[in-house]
């Protein structure tokens, strides 16, 4: 792992403090680590290319300045984003390789679109500026993240949860669509419900079949564990508001679902992955 990805975050945390964990401000903290350092493990996953590196490095120095600035430096650096996540996908969708891990690039740069619309501070579909920044986090950690993570798992563990790694790639559409019925119509559908447990199933019983049968490690069990964690969260989210039950807000599943998912998941296992392909 490239400790210059750290520097950006650790920047930010220098710079700004500690950002409060059910905030706006976290949210955007959120989208430079995976700038800086989820983009960067994934891409060395999907093969050598040094100049998308540094095209990614160039990104996430400006997500700090706009993340510190805001405002024209915000709107760039998300632009920049965008334009990174469509440069990796075609450079990767170019190259023979998983499908799991192509399909992974290839949705991408939806963040990257999500990430501007709230650089502008104007909602996206209808929806506000925080909930259109939480898609754009949303989009970086299921594709360069949980994707990223299972088309690795998927080549240690052969023909094993096909079906899972099949549900995985139909599930950020899915998500999506349900989540932009349940806002249009104003109440949570069962389209959203049905989608988020897509997700959850296809995520978590990966994790699951790697502690059963992939190659012991301890960095990886770490991390299948907190996908089990966060996955539960997000389906106890969804279901919770649909019939309705007591379930975390949408602020604490910031901390609760976002930090876990993005620190003890996605960066975590990625980096344990990238270990083990050199």
């Amino acid at each position: 792992m490239n400790a210059l990805g750290l520097l950006p975050p650790l920047a930010a945390l220098a710079l700004k403090g500690l950002p409060h964990p059910a905030s706006l401000q976290c949210a955007q903290w959120l989208l430079l680590w995976g700038v800086s350092l989820v983009a960067p493990l994934a891409l060395r996953l999907a093969g050598h290319y040094p100049r998308l590196q540094v095209a990614l490095a160039l990104t996430s120095l400006f997500m700090l300045l706009g993340y510190y600035f805001e405002g024209n430096w915000l709107t760039f650096a998300s632009a920049l984003w965008l334009a990174a996540t469509l440069a990796m996908a075609v450079q990767v969708l170019r190259r023979p390789g998983d499908a799991t891990l192509k399909l992974a690039f290839l949705y991408a740069p939806i963040g990257g679109i999500w990430a501007v619309a709230s650089a502008w501070q104007h909602g996206l579909m209808g929806f506000d500026p925080l909930m259109t920044l939480l898609t754009a986090d949303h989009f970086c950690y299921v594709t360069l993240g949980a994707m990223v993570w299972a088309s690795q798992a998927q080549s240690q563990l052969g023909q094993s949860g096909r079906w899972l790694i099949r549900l995985l790639w139909i599930s950020p559409a899915f998500v999506a669509l349900g989540i932009t019925l349940s806002h249009y119509l104003g109440r949570v559908t069962l389209v959203e419900c049905l989608g988020v447990t897509a997700q959850v199933t296809a995520t978590s019983g990966i994790s699951l079949l790697w502690l059963v049968r992939g190659s012991p490690n301890p960095v990886l069990t770490v991390s299948a564990l907190c996908s089990l964690l966060t996955m539960g969260l997000a389906l106890d989210y969804a279901w919770g508001r649909w019939f309705p039950l007591n379930h975390l807000e949408l602020a604490w599943m910031i901390p609760y679902h976002g930090l876990v998912n993005a620190l003890g998941f996605v960066t975590i296992g990625l980096t344990a992955w990238n270990y083990r392909a050199t």
